[in-house]
């Protein structure tokens, strides 16, 4: 009999796809995803992940840590939009995106400011969610 293999989906299209729909109606211009358009939007969040995490042993589960990166144009506008993709983010285990079950989420720094080349203001923050494989 052959071997059944099972992978985990894209992490950053779950995390894109999660925020993008799950964000309340009044951030309905932002745009979410994981390379930054070119030209820009007023209000933007980017998704990346990051080093660590990993496949579990069993083999059900996707460790992921990953970065969030929120632009807006001003600081009040950016660790807004930061403040409401961590709540989304909290908010999010037991849910589903792009076909894929959150298991847990836990948040590893709170929003900061991270200057950017452009004229938009950025905050970013990280964590970890785990993904059913």
């Amino acid at each position: 009999m052959a071997e059944v293999l099972t992978w985990p989906a894209p992490a950053t299209a779950v995390l894109a796809t999660l925020v993008r729909e799950r964000l309340p109606a009044e951030f309905s211009d932002v745009w979410v995803g994981t390379k930054i358009p070119n030209p820009t939007h007023p209000r933007m969040v980017r998704v990346s992940r990051t080093a660590g995490g990993g496949m579990a042993t069993h083999g059900q589960t996707d460790h992921v840590y990953a970065l969030f990166e929120c632009w807006a144009d001003d600081e009040d506008g950016a660790e807004e939009l930061a403040n409401v993709v961590r709540a989304v983010l909290k908010s999010s285990p037991g849910h589903w995106a792009h076909d894929t079950f959150i298991r847990w989420w836990k948040e590893n720094s709170g929003p900061y400011s991270w200057p950017d080349a452009s004229e938009q203001v950025r905050f970013q923050f990280t964590g970890e969610i785990l993904l059913k494989i």
